[in-house]
């Protein structure tokens, strides 16, 4: 037959290859590290409990005054946090891993996908929790400001029921709504101009550095964070005890050989056991609704 031999007229000669293999890459979003993490120690039941005593009140005292008959009575108040398993079960058969490429035979047999859905997971239901928030701060439709966060920071430093504990302050919020925040910088806050100038510079610096600070608050871009049909997002301000998270065993994985399923297989199990709770409910966490417009 008259004509070049290409790789198109061979085509059925041609080895198809991959050459390399990847994890899909996660969106940002870390919870876990930005709170208070305690652990449910074991043989101590099922339930990690703490108990808040309530401030007392001094009173003034003159050289007439018995004090004998009027005792400041001390009362108290008890979180209790209950952890449980979160966990996900992977089968792949030995003839997948012996067949399929090499790169991702490894990524199969070490876990990490199994791992990747717990720790995403444990940041899906951290935003569950903060998103509980009593007090919600924003509006729908609306975008995320300086103000919103520099007063949800103070609502919690001062707050008159009761001051955040440890003044570390953190925001998760998805990064369409932090950028309304970014572009509102590079403009003016308020209605003052600091494009330049010594304010500037020290707006620039902290919001620069990593992670970014604003007014005091760490801001965190959580792409974990959902976004509703009228394209609005719920982020959170929170002292970092305000939120706690117990954990009862740790991240821990389990293989198990299957010889009688599909001519030899393993099974990968992975689990977490956890709970997410408030400290000082409705003092040191507020909510945010903002517009989670995509950046045009």
């Amino acid at each position: 037959m008259p004509g070049e031999t290409t790789t198109a007229a061979l085509a059925d000669s041609l080895s198809t290859m991959r050459s390399s293999a990847r994890m899909v890459q996660e969106q940002k979003g870390d919870m876990r590290s930005t709170v208070d993490r305690r652990v449910l120690g074991k043989n101590i039941g099922n339930t990690w409990s703490e108990v808040d005593y309530s401030k007392l009140t001094a009173s003034s005292v003159t050289e007439t005054t018995d004090n004998l008959d009027s005792p400041e009575q001390v009362t108290d108040t008890l979180i209790s946090i209950a952890p449980t398993d979160s966990g996900i079960h992977m089968v792949y058969t030995d003839r997948v891993a012996d067949r399929i490429l090499s790169d991702g035979a490894s990524i199969i047999r070490s876990g990490a996908l199994s791992m990747r859905a717990i720790l995403r997971k444990n940041n899906l239901d951290g935003i569950v929790q903060g998103r509980s928030a009593t007090t919600d701060m924003g509006t729908a439709g609306n975008p995320l400001t300086v103000t919103l966060v520099r007063h949800a920071g103070y609502r919690i430093s001062s707050n008159t029921t009761e001051p955040g504990r440890t003044g570390i302050l953190h925001m998760q919020h998805h990064g369409f709504c932090i950028a309304d925040i970014d572009d509102e910088l590079s403009a003016a806050v308020g209605t003052y101009e600091i494009t330049t100038g010594v304010t500037a510079e020290v707006f620039a610096k902290s919001y620069a550095a990593s992670p970014k600070t604003l007014s005091g608050v760490m801001v965190h871009e959580n792409g974990d964070m959902t976004i509703d049909s009228a394209s609005d997002s719920e982020g959170f301000v929170y002292d970092q005890d305000g939120i706690i998270q117990v954990e009862g065993r740790g991240i821990r994985t389990e293989i198990m050989r299957r010889p009688n399923l599909s001519g030899g297989s393993t099974s990968v199990f992975a689990y977490f056991e956890y709970a997410w709770g408030f400290r000082s409910s409705g003092n040191w966490t507020f909510s945010i609704t903002a517009d989670a417009t995509a950046p045009a």
